[in-house]
């Protein structure tokens, strides 16, 4: 009987083409439903190798936060941080990491479930923005408006030297930066880091930058 189930809850799953036919919120919402507990518990290489030059007070942004590794990270560093992504089920695992790690999930991560590909994003200046592994263009003036003079910006994503996605699936090519385009597109910004590599194994552009001051 147990194998009948088994076998009767397997044929009831959605496949992966399934799933990546769904809407964006519902696509992601079955992926971090069933995210394994241990799976992105830790900051990214990159974000860990920022958080020493990153402010340790103010306010801090983390778009398409997911399940909470980064803004669980900044929280513990001291920022107040506004995590935002289309997934609730992404969300609520982050509520769940904050408290685990003794981070106040209401007064120091405020979680905000918004479709940050309108584009939106929280109308608020910000010390820090942190974009991990999430590529929408549109946002890159709302980026530049919401930073303080003198905010830092930290990012990484995939380039298209990357074929393959996390899911095992190919990339679309629309979410994949061209040769420069990342820097290109922070030309303004003084930028303190900027290399395009395979790092970790993914091919991705990485951007350590900071927004000029009002007064320079």
């Amino acid at each position: 009987m147990k194998e009948q189930a088994k076998a009767r809850s397997s044929s009831l799953a959605p496949s992966a083409m399934t799933v990546d036919r769904l809407p964006s919120r519902q696509r992601w919402d079955h992926r971090y439903a069933s995210l394994p507990p241990e799976a992105r518990t830790e900051p990214t290489p990159f974000v860990t190798s920022c958080l020493v030059h990153l402010p340790a007070r103010g306010r801090a942004l983390d778009v398409a936060a997911g399940a909470g590794r980064h803004a669980v990270a900044l929280a513990r560093r001291g920022l107040h941080v506004d995590a935002v992504d289309i997934s609730w089920q992404g969300l609520r695992l982050a509520r769940q990491r904050a408290i685990s790690a003794g981070v106040e999930p209401v007064g120091q991560v405020r979680l905000i479930v918004a479709d940050i590909e309108r584009p939106w994003l929280p109308h608020a200046q910000y010390e820090l923005i942190l974009i991990s592994f999430f590529l929408h263009r549109p946002l890159f003036s709302l980026i530049k408006d919401r930073l303080q003079p003198g905010g830092w910006l930290a990012y990484e994503t995939f380039t298209i030297g990357q074929k393959i996605g996390p899911n095992n699936r190919p990339i679309r090519q629309e979410l994949l930066l061209k040769p420069g385009e990342l820097k290109a597109a922070f030309s303004d910004f003084e930028i303190l880091l900027y290399d395009e590599d395979e790092h970790n194994g993914k091919v991705t552009a990485q951007l350590l930058a900071r927004k000029p001051n009002k007064e320079n």
